[in-house]
């Protein structure tokens, strides 16, 4: 019979999570990471095999908890298509108020890893295909009478528009000419065709 675990698995993997995005992979080490979750690397390998394994179900949680929780839901609850997207926007480049690190955790692992894991890889492909989907259906319910073929085109431009701010919201991107750019893409949007 195996010993039982003395500390939160979810906590720990929180933590984890919170580490990785203020930091980035390639900074944090395994010492980092027990030391950060409160637990021993004994434990740590003993839950989650390694600091790769670990990072997928970290961004699993970022995906689940923050991106989901946080942007989908609203981009997708919200009647208005056009209110939806504007506020996912607005919503996406307000600065923080020191609460949470900056950027995205899984923008910044696009931008960081050459060659993800298959397992890491998955969870960016579930987070590019998930926005795009909840892009789409908020520019159909703004747009009823545009084209599939329109709106999965501006979709995957409100995608790659997302990832470029989320790379320069890293470094101060902020205040007046963020704004300047949500308003450029909402203009974009409400134009009639691609």
């Amino acid at each position: 019979m195996g010993r039982k675990k003395k500390y939160d698995e979810t906590e720990a993997l929180e933590k984890a999570m919170y580490l990785f995005w203020r930091n980035g992979y390639r900074a944090v080490s395994t010492r980092n990471l027990a030391d950060e979750m409160g637990i021993n690397q004994y434990s740590l390998y003993a839950s989650f095999q390694s600091k790769e394994v670990l990072f997928a179900n970290a961004l699993e949680q970022y995906l689940q908890a923050i991106v989901c929780d946080w942007f989908i839901k609203p981009l997708v609850d919200q009647a208005d298509g056009l209110t939806a997207i504007r506020q996912f926007f607005e919503t996406f480049v307000e600065p923080g108020d020191g609460t949470v690190p900056t950027g995205c955790l899984i923008c910044n692992t696009i931008a960081e890893t050459e060659k993800p894991s298959s397992d890491v890889q998955s969870v960016i492909d579930r987070y590019q295909s998930t926005l795009t989907d909840a892009f789409a259906r908020a520019l159909r319910r703004a747009k009823p009478d545009a084209s599939e073929q329109e709106i999965d085109s501006k979709a995957d431009l409100l995608l790659c528009l997302m990832l470029g701010i989320a790379v320069k919201k890293r470094n101060g991107f902020e205040g007046a000419p963020v704004q300047k750019v949500v308003d450029q893409i909402m203009e974009f949007v409400s134009t009639a065709s691609p």
